[in-house]
């Protein structure tokens, strides 16, 4: 009965804390300051980076993805499809003109600033949203326990516990194309816990989640929730 009663509690603490408010995004250009604006009447050009940081789940990710480019084609569409299903934008499309645009500002020498010209120039999109980087990493929950004296004598450890997640973050920057400023800009985190093992549905779910947490963000505003 004690043995059931604390698989009891272990696994409503686990749902308590999957439940919980937490900070999913990290700004680093407010949203209450910009002048971002969204609807279906909106269209946005998607540029992403080849910059994927694998410091965790390395053989979980060269499993799933035979290289880095399937990883950010799959996350792109996955983006893509969420943004139009949450009415963001009304239409999104690829554009590789840009790869070599700079991390943070636009400033290159003079045959990538003509190229750059011509784009905003050019095209009839709303906004041009940059992917700068990825990152796939981890986290542990609990402790490893303590040393303890055993009624029937010796030491043995008690009282531990702990749980890995895998930890998705995508760095996102979103331009105005009319005035080429950028007006957002931000990191989206997915967390999924791993749970029996299963390293590679973690991976996928934590893809969806910071996928689905930027979308939240671009509608309201919110970091945490």
């Amino acid at each position: 009965m004690k043995i059931n009663n604390l698989l009891i509690a272990a696994v409503l603490s686990v749902q308590l804390l999957s439940s919980c408010t937490a900070t999913r995004i990290t700004e680093v250009k407010p949203y209450n300051s910009s002048e971002f604006l969204f609807g279906t009447n909106k269209t946005a050009l998607l540029v992403s980076s080849d910059e994927v940081l694998v410091n965790e789940f390395a053989k979980t990710f060269s499993k799933k993805f035979k290289q880095k480019v399937d990883f950010i084609q799959q996350f792109d569409s996955l983006f893509a499809i969420r943004l139009k299903n949450e009415n963001i934008f009304g239409e999104i499309k690829y554009d590789k003109s840009l790869e070599l645009v700079s991390n943070d500002t636009f400033e290159f020498n003079q045959e990538q600033q003509k190229k750059v010209d011509s784009f905003f120039t050019n095209t009839t999109a709303d906004y041009l949203i940059r992917i700068t980087d990825y990152e796939i990493t981890n986290s542990i929950q609990g402790n490893q326990g303590m040393m303890m004296p055993m009624a029937g004598g010796g030491m043995g450890m008690t009282g531990g516990g702990q749980s890995e997640s895998c930890i998705v973050n995508s760095h996102f920057q979103i331009y105005d194309i009319k005035t080429r400023k950028k007006v957002l800009d931000f990191v989206s985190k997915g967390s999924a816990a791993v749970g029996l093992f299963a390293f590679e549905q973690a991976l996928t779910n934590a893809i969806g989640n910071s996928i689905k947490n930027s979308a939240i963000y671009l509608k309201t505003g919110n970091i945490k929730f």
